[in-house]
């Protein structure tokens, strides 16, 4: 079974479907619930959809029931979430190379040790590591 790593980004689409590239977002979630692909992200998962989630119903994008059912929903997907503690020597690796966040970085850490792709709809994160880390696909450009 084909594993991979999302970040928040791709995660926060599932919710947010109405923003471009949420029906790709979704056919990731539509696999994931189908069995037909495994997911898996760094602890820093839960922190960053909650903050997003957070942030889109302080803008009026949806009411406080949607927030409450929207994060129930996301932890009852139960996604597999590996505790960076591990992975901090790539986390390090990534983030000084690469000029990135901590928290983007754990995602580059995480599909690297489980080699598995990384999907994003991050550009920031993309634009820095697409010529060096071909794993590392932007949503558009991953394919089951």
């Amino acid at each position: 079974m084909k594993r991979i790593v999302v970040d928040a980004s791709v995660v926060l689409k599932w919710y947010l479907s109405d923003e471009i590239y949420g029906q790709d977002a979704l056919e990731i979630l539509d696999k994931y619930v189908s069995y037909e692909i495994e997911i898996l992200a760094p602890s820093i998962l839960e922190y960053e959809v909650l903050n997003g989630l957070l942030i889109a119903k302080k803008r009026g994008r949806f009411k406080e029931e949607m927030l409450v059912t929207a994060v129930e929903g996301f932890l009852g997907l139960e996604i597999e979430q590996k505790d960076i503690s591990f992975f901090y020597p790539d986390v390090l690796f990534f983030s000084e190379s690469h000029n990135l966040s901590a928290y983007d970085a754990s995602y580059l850490a995480v599909a690297n040790e489980e080699g598995a792709l990384l999907v994003t709809v991050d550009k920031n994160l993309y634009n820095k590591v697409k010529t060096d880390l071909k794993w590392v696909k932007w949503i558009e450009d991953f394919s089951f």
